[in-house]
């Protein structure tokens, strides 16, 4: 019974990292005009408030169901959001140099 509650907690992990963004980018992108008005700035910081919340949420329902349930599934998911999370930190440092013309 625990093990099938660690696994819950793990796909929702997923769905919060992987498939809410894109719901509320869809969401999101409804509420924006053509230019850049106030709908479509508010609407930008709607997007990158709720996709900052949907990512720790997957961290700490990850970070949870390790702690309390133990599970491989969730081992696996904490090694790959890390991963993504130093590509993503390695990236944005090179975007950076690029721009700042030191590469």
């Amino acid at each position: 019974m625990n093990s099938n509650k660690g696994t819950l907690l793990c796909v929702l992990s997923l769905l919060c990292m992987f498939l809410a963004p894109i719901i509320i980018f869809i969401i999101g992108a409804a509420f924006m005009s053509g230019d850049i008005s106030g709908a479509t700035a508010d609407a930008y910081a709607g997007i990158f408030f709720w996709d900052g919340v949907s990512y720790i949420a997957a961290w700490v329902l990850a970070i949870v169901s390790r702690a309390r349930y133990k599970n491989k599934f969730s081992l696996v998911l904490l090694i790959v959001y890390g991963a993504l999370l130093g590509l993503s930190i390695i990236g944005i440092v090179l975007l950076l140099l690029l721009f700042a013309g030191a590469l």
